[in-house]
């Protein structure tokens, strides 16, 4: 459904996001230091994980466009920069785990397995079954969580810079990076939801059943545990994760429901 009301309200200039994409960050990663001084072990593990889920941005972009949401010209618009710039977002880490001499291979082990993530397991058929049934209304479900998923990150790439201080400058910027994700994701959820109660009903059942960070049903439970105690378990983390509830929480009809259904997930 599209919600004309709001069409024109729109500030987010997906052109100009297009025209400015930030591409390679190798330029910003001190090597030599890095080289000479590494990195704590929890660091290089969190890195490995953001960008194992930095990687799999191409599965994310299947299972968007077997749906709807490839038929909503700005939105894959948006995606289409948004993918580019998280694979240089994977580089960049990447370019970091050679420095440091750490293991670049991707994460392997048993993956964390529950009845609620099950659908996050689906391949494209039946996720394209699923949401040809949905309609238009499922773009509402995946701009809120894209949404909650960026905000996620984008609070561990801070607690990345609060570990590796010699990272401050490439966290700065994937931060920034993620600013603008961020923007465009709330605008378009904060749109969507509020033209349609079939698309709340179906945002709050993709939350229900979620894997956080997106992506995360395919990181080792290990790992995934891991990500989670280390990012949200501390105070700060905590304190992040209650903002990124009440975030979703404010958004039409989501209510303090969906935000806790997501906070109850990041913090161990």
């Amino acid at each position: 459904m599209t919600n004309r009301a709001s069409a024109t309200t729109e500030s987010f200039d997906v052109r100009e996001y297009a025209r400015t994409a930030q591409g390679s960050h190798r330029g910003e990663i001190d090597v030599e230091t890095l080289a000479r001084t590494g990195l704590p072990c929890d660091a290089v593990r969190l890195i490995r994980v953001l960008r194992d889920l930095e990687r799999g941005t191409l599965d994310r972009m299947r299972n968007l466009l077997v749906t709807a949401t490839h038929k909503d010209a700005r939105v894959t618009a948006f995606l289409a920069t948004w993918a580019f710039e998280k694979y240089w977002i994977a580089d960049a880490l990447d370019a970091v785990l050679d420095a440091v001499g750490a293991d670049t291979s991707p994460l392997t082990g048993p993956p964390r397995r529950t009845a609620a993530e099950r659908a996050e397991r689906r391949g494209p058929i039946r996720r394209a079954l699923a949401g040809n049934i949905a309609g238009a209304d499922i773009v509402a479900g995946h701009m809120t969580t894209g949404l909650v998923d960026e905000l996620i990150t984008q609070a561990a790439y801070r607690r990345l810079g609060d570990a590796a201080a010699v990272l401050s400058s490439l966290v700065s910027t994937l931060v920034a990076v993620k600013d603008r994700h961020i923007a465009f994701l709330a605008e378009e959820a904060e749109h969507k939801l509020a033209a349609s109660a079939r698309a709340v009903r179906l945002a709050r059942k993709e939350i229900a059943r979620a894997a956080w960070p997106i992506g995360a049903a395919s990181i080792p439970a290990a790992d995934r545990s891991f990500f989670e105690a280390y990012v949200f378990g501390q105070p700060g983390g905590r304190a992040a994760a209650a903002r990124i509830g009440e975030g979703l929480a404010a958004l039409p009809g989501m209510g303090a429901a969906s935000g806790a259904t997501v906070v109850a997930r990041l913090v161990p």
